[in-house]
């Protein structure tokens, strides 16, 4: 296989298309967090790939097609939290009271919000920009005169490899951000695993494999301190006191499994 540009923009155009596909999917549905939880999947995937195939790309316009897609899926941000605090509360084992009810009642108020974003100008015409974006790829000028090789995409993905490898073994623990940027480049080593694994070899299957427990597990501390943040910011005015009590036990909870994450060296 020579120059594998057409494989990269078939990829890419591909992805755009299940970001259309799930953002129909999603609006068809809003209630079910399955349906936002996928469509969030989809753009963060082709973000991913994007920044993969970011050094064989003109860097301005690179960067206009990731801030179209940001500018979407940041909307959708604060729906999934909700989502992932009720079902939390839900699995706690102690009783409730009206907790899961109050948050199901903050999350369709988002939810609105959400579709009513997601069927606006603003969205469409970021989508289309990158649709249009894609159609089209601004390859720099050397990559057109001498193309992009396998051993360029593999030397890429190498280096994606390494990068959260040499991030795990030294990452400050107790700073979110640092490991949130880690957990996202743990996610972008699977997803271009996955979806260039013709490119790749079986062995970006594998190593996406192995990302995919690292993504999981800085995952769950992720999602542990938002619970927290969300939990202090709570409001409790109204709230019974088993309610009250169920909100202290959902802190506590992920306030220790932090402790516990960062206590490991």
């Amino acid at each position: 296989m020579g120059d594998v540009r057409k494989e990269l923009a078939r990829v890419l155009r591909e992805w755009d298309d299940t970001v259309e596909r799930r953002l129909k999917a999603f609006l068809a549905d809003p209630d079910d967090v399955e349906t936002i939880h996928r469509f969030r999947i989809s753009i963060r995937t082709l973000r991913s790939l994007l920044v993969f195939v970011s050094p064989f790309l003109k860097r301005r316009r690179h960067r206009l097609l990731q801030d179209e897609l940001r500018s979407v899926v940041v909307e959708t941000s604060r729906l999934r939290e909700y989502d992932v605090l009720l079902r939390q509360v839900r699995a706690l084992d102690v009783p409730c009271g009206e907790l899961a009810d109050k948050i199901s009642e903050l999350r369709e108020l988002e939810r609105n919000h959400v579709v009513d974003v997601m069927r606006g100008r603003h969205t469409r015409q970021a989508l289309r920009r990158v649709r249009k974006g894609l159609g089209k790829l601004p390859w720099k000028d050397r990559v057109r005169g001498r193309g992009v090789t396998l051993d360029d995409v593999r030397a890429s993905f190498n280096e994606l490899v390494r990068v959260v490898d040499e991030g795990y073994a030294t990452v400050d623990r107790a700073d979110a951000d640092a490991v949130h940027t880690l957990r996202k480049r743990a996610k972008r080593v699977r997803y271009v695993g996955e979806s260039f694994a013709v490119l790749l070899g079986s062995g970006a299957a594998a190593e996406g494999a192995r990302m995919k427990d690292v993504q999981d597990e800085l995952g769950d501390i992720c999602d542990a301190r938002v619970n927290i943040t969300m939990a202090r910011e709570f409001p409790t005015a109204g709230l019974s006191s088993e309610a009250r009590r169920a909100l202290e036990v959902l802190l506590s909870q992920n306030q220790a499994l932090v402790d516990e994450f960062c206590r490991v060296c």
